[in-house]
């Protein structure tokens, strides 16, 4: 989709740049070579023959943009949703007292070297996100379980959201050399 769209604005990009460029007069001379017009004569006879044809044009490039502009805002949107959630303050900071402790018993655990903790999402839909770096000799399959034993029950108690889903990604840790 987001290819699409990159192809489209650039498409639009370059189309009002010619235009911009046509009406500063940047195609005279070429004009000029040809011996035509930029426009077929019979577009300015249509358009003031037909009354209608610019209002109509102008209003379906006013709907286009009205719908790109809102598109615009509900991709900010979900962005900031997904890094700060919709949470009343003392969700909040229940939340990031729970994630210094879920990260602190997350690093206690053998093998782990790293833990970091994100609350994410939308109020109707939040989710935990962590991602763990291991020693290279550490069990993930141990890790994991422990975590979901322990630690993250612990956090889903603490702010209140038994059902909350947890995304855990983990990574080995750097080489220190």
């Amino acid at each position: 989709m987001r290819i699409a769209i990159a192809a489209t604005g650039t498409a639009l990009l370059l189309c009002g740049g010619a235009a911009l460029a046509a009406g500063l007069g940047a195609f005279d001379a070429l004009l000029a070579l040809s011996g035509r017009p930029l426009l077929d004569p019979a577009l300015p006879r249509f358009t003031e023959d037909a009354g209608w044809f610019l209002p109509v044009a102008a209003g379906v490039a006013e709907i286009v943009a009205l719908a790109g502009q809102l598109w615009l805002v509900f991709q900010g949107r979900a962005l900031v949703h997904r890094w700060w959630p919709d949470l009343d303050p003392q969700t909040r900071a229940a939340a990031r007292a729970a994630a210094d402790d879920l990260a602190r018993d997350a690093r206690g655990l053998p093998g782990v070297q790293d833990a970091r903790v994100r609350l994410t999402g939308t109020v109707t839909r939040p989710r935990l996100r962590m991602r763990v770096a291991f020693a290279g000799d550490a069990l993930v399959s141990e890790v994991y379980g422990e975590l979901g034993a322990g630690p993250v029950e612990r956090y889903r108690k603490a702010i209140g959201m038994p059902d909350l889903p947890v995304v855990i990604r983990f990574r080995p840790a750097a080489k220190r050399g």
